[in-house]
């Protein structure tokens, strides 16, 4: 053999080794490159075996980076002196991957970080069920929402003994055309090797897995291999990763979402269950090992999270702050976020190591008219309507007839997201990450006045919006005009904030106004309307127009369950609206609502000449309202005769236009119904309640509740056990006129199925709940079970004392307690005697302060 075939020899002997090693390594190339400083073609180059003697300094770098004991055996290998006494150092041949593949080569190039998923179990299930059912499977998300991982981890999890899974890291692929090459190239094939079909031939299903990551740049490119893989050879299974979807008929795609992050800071069990919570501390804890997440820190987590979108990438690096900041530290400086999260990340694709290249990445390879769509959507807020997007983002380059096709170009690129929460009451609605939003925001404003004039056309736009919300309460569709309404409301608090800010305080209390009955749809939203109705009022000049403001801020608190302040609001508004206009009986009537749940005589005095007034009025559905809000406030009262009444003459307007059924009505007839023990008539109303409530209405709460007590007290156990349970979830989601309801009812069957212990935490949280919200009249319905659970807790003694309170207040207070509760009181005070010191001079201090002693003896 010649010198120059012993030469060749020699370089392919080194090549062969060093692929091996490096396959063994799981590594790629790039990360090979990376970890030991040099360039990626001059590993192509010696792998390939076109470098007749790789440098002494580069093949020592190479050694270190792949953790090899045995330094001077490489080295003789790479043709640097003989072999040293030693570990050898195998020459395998290259493997062919057509040929069974030895033991720990079944995996070849990029592994899955151990312990770097959370929060992704159900995803992991359903994407392995995926790969057994499909071929192509393709995973989109924004950059940094750990699609690579899951990726990894779902092939990890479906590949058996005899399966092969081949990673294909396409981050420095930069044609189409190179996109075979490099699969080639993850496959560890022989240089030479140009066709797929010599690798991809004659196998089984399941035996071979593809995953083709970080494919949005090369898509054509990958498309097509992807393509004749799926439909060519039958035992392959490809799983790709992308930002944005191949197209292909044969793709599955699934979405991969940011982790979930925690409702709120109050509560540390939710806090700790969040999966952005637990992968921001475990990452904390790799450089920080004394942090753990505690009471006293984690609602400091729990909004760095929030703030953060739960997006795994921005949550790894900012814990990797931890080492040198306070998580404290790190939230306040999120308002620079792209500054801080600019490193110190050393690995993955050159475009994710910090947060701004990866969203830039996206970014930069949008048309035209998509980027200047994305940036202009930065000022409108999340979520947001298609329909405020052509109201306030279009002009040059965005045609409006373009703006459906550009939003769906956003959403494939993963820069925008749908919003698929409420989508059946809302419509369809879309977000930006709070990353992304920052990025597009920062681009609109680098644009000379276009933030400025955005901003303006957004309050524009919500001024036009509201007049034609003019009559909507008397629409047949008024439902569906608020709820669209509503599903803009982030755009309407950015165009608040505008005009506040340039003191257009007339125009705010307009919006305002024009918006009320929208912010009525959810407790969240609603506590922003009374910021600004409250706001507005402080600052217009009409005192009326701050009256009729006032009155909002009025209806909205009472629905977040803060009634106290609704009596507030209510009665500053009384003062300054005419009590016969509209809105003064809205006003007048909020506050006999509101002080009936704070026991206040003075609202019970009010009724008759409010009903009058009403009656007056001229607007049937005014009048009706008004009758409906009298008649509930004297239920609560036990004026059940005058409440029936009072109910049935807004059922009788129901005939006119314009006044339409509302389950809470009918809801109070079926309780006046219960009460005066004509169960049939109950249970008709109570259905009817349910019919007239929205098939698609999240807050099912209410009518179940009331259901249940007609099913209760009918001696249909099993059914009420039955519209409780299906109740329970909604009562975790929100706060609720009559959530005590079901907390009550479920006592009441816990107490009497023997089960004392579930008895007492359900009608503790009931009280608990009432105290919270000011609803003290509905305390009188509670603490007689309170007595029963007492008792069947063998605490006898405190339920006898509390028993004789509440004997006490019977005959002596007003208001007395509804006939059901004192049902339940009777039975439960067989050895009690009626208490001293009654008729006290403060009904509501006087029951807040039973209900304070109920709780220290259910405790």
């Amino acid at each position: 053999m010649s010198d120059t075939d012993g030469r060749a020899d020699g370089r392919r002997g080194f090549a062969d080794l060093l692929l091996a090693l490096r396959i063994q390594a799981g590594l790629s190339q790039e990360e090979l490159a990376e970890q030991a400083g040099l360039s990626v073609r001059s590993i192509r180059e010696m792998e390939a075996g076109r470098v007749a003697r790789p440098r002494k300094d580069s093949v020592r770098l190479l050694a270190s980076a792949l953790e090899l004991e045995d330094v001077e055996s490489f080295l003789a290998a790479a043709g640097h002196g003989g072999r040293a006494a030693g570990r050898p150092i195998a020459h395998p041949p290259v493997v062919s991957i057509a040929d069974p593949a030895p033991t720990g080569l079944r995996w070849r190039g990029t592994r899955p970080i151990p312990d770097g998923l959370v929060g992704r179990e159900q995803e992991l299930l359903e994407l392995e069920e995926l790969l057994r059912q499909n071929r192509l499977v393709t995973l989109v998300g924004p950059g940094g929402v750990g699609k690579t991982e899951l990726a990894l981890a779902a092939a990890d999890r479906f590949s058996g003994a005899d399966t092969t899974v081949v990673v294909v890291d396409l981050t420095t692929v930069q044609r189409d055309a190179a996109v075979p090459s490099a699969i080639l190239d993850a496959f560890g094939t022989a240089p030479g090797t140009s066709d797929l079909d010599d690798v991809l031939s004659g196998r089984e299903p399941g035996d071979l897995v593809i995953v083709e990551d970080n494919a949005e740049h090369v898509l054509d490119g990958v498309a097509t291999v992807a393509n004749r893989m799926v439909r060519s050879f039958p035992g392959i299974g490809v799983l790709v990763t992308s930002r944005i979807p191949l197209g292909l008929p044969d793709e599955v795609v699934r979405r991969v979402q940011v982790l979930g992050v925690p409702a709120n800071d109050e509560d540390f069990e939710q806090i700790a269950a969040s999966p952005a919570v637990e992968m921001f501390c475990r990452r904390v804890a790799r450089v920080r090992p004394d942090f753990a997440l505690a009471p006293e820190n984690a609602a400091t987590v729990a909004r760095l999270c929030r703030r953060l979108d739960g997006l795994p990438l921005a949550l790894e690096l900012a814990a990797a702050r931890a080492g040198s900041l306070s998580v404290e530290t790190i939230l306040a400086a999120l308002d620079d976020r792209f500054r801080l999260l600019s490193g110190p990340r050393r690995f993955g694709a050159p475009h994710q190591r910090t947060l701004a290249d990866t969203i830039a990445w996206s970014v930069d390879a949008l048309s035209d008219a998509a980027r200047q769509l994305l940036y202009r959507t930065s000022v409108l807020g999340s979520p947001f309507t298609l329909e405020a997007v052509a109201g306030v983002c279009t002009g040059t380059p965005i045609d409006g007839l373009d703006v459906p096709m550009l939003l769906a170009e956003l959403v494939d690129k993963s820069l925008l997201q749908p919003v698929h929460e409420f989508e059946q009451l809302y419509g369809a609605r879309y977000k930006l990450l709070e990353t992304i939003r920052e990025h597009a925001y920062s681009g609109l404003s680098s644009q000379g006045d276009d933030l400025i004039e955005f901003l303006d056309r957004a309050v524009d736009w919500c001024s036009t919006y509201v007049s034609g919300l003019e009559g909507a309460w008397s629409s047949p569709d008024r439902d569906r005009r608020y709820r669209a309404a509503h599903a803009n409301s982030a755009v309407f608090e950015v165009a608040l904030e505008r005009a506040a800010e340039l003191e257009q305080w007339d125009v705010a209390a307009r919006i305002v106004l024009g918006f009320r009955i929208a912010w009525q749809y959810q407790a969240s939203v609603a506590e922003s309307g009374i910021r600004w109705a409250t706001l507005c009022a402080a600052n217009v000049s009409d005192k009326e127009t701050s009256g009729r403001l006032l009155a909002i801020a009025g209806r909205l608190s009472s629905l977040t369950g803060d009634v106290r302040g609704a009596r507030r609001h209510y009665g500053e508004a009384r003062t300054l609206i005419p009590g016969e206009t509209e809105m003064g009986l809205v006003a007048r009537g909020g506050w006999v609502s509101s002080g009936s749940h704070l026991l206040d005589t003075q609202s019970l005095a009010e009724i008759p000449a409010l009903v009058a007034d009403a009656r007056k009025h001229g607007d049937v559905q005014r009048s009706a309202t008004v009758q409906a809000i009298c008649g509930l406030a004297l239920l609560r009262w036990g004026r059940l005769q005058e409440a029936k009444d009072l109910l049935l003459a807004w059922e009788a307007a129901l005939v006119n236009p314009g006044v339409y059924p509302d389950e809470i009505a009918y809801m109070a007839l079926s309780r006046v119904e219960l009460e005066l023990g004509n169960l049939e008539a109950a249970r008709h109303w109570a259905l009817l309640a349910r019919d007239s409530q929205a098939s698609d209405d999240p807050e099912r709460t209410k009518v179940a509740g009331c259901l249940a007590m007609v099913e209760y007290h009918a001696g249909q156990y099993d059914e009420a056990q039955a519209l409780l349970d299906a109740a329970d979830a909604d009562i975790r989601g929100h706060r609720g006129y009559f959530d005590y309801v079901v907390m009550l009812y479920r006592s009441r069957l816990a107490r009497d199925a023997g089960e004392a212990e579930q008895a007492r935490l359900a009608i503790r949280d009931a009280v608990n709940r009432l105290l919270a919200e000011g609803r003290v009249v509905y305390l009188l319905q509670v603490l007689p079970e309170a007595v029963a659970v007492l008792h069947a807790l063998g605490r006898s003694e405190a339920a006898d004392e509390l028993c004789g309170q509440l004997l006490a207040w019977q005959p002596s207070m007003d208001p007395p307690m509804l006939p059901t509760a004192w049902a339940v009181l009777q039975e439960s005070c067989g050895s009690a005697s009626v208490a001293d010191g009654w008729p006290q001079p403060d009904p509501a201090a006087a029951v807040q302060r039973l209900a304070n002693d109920v709780l220290a003896a259910l405790s």
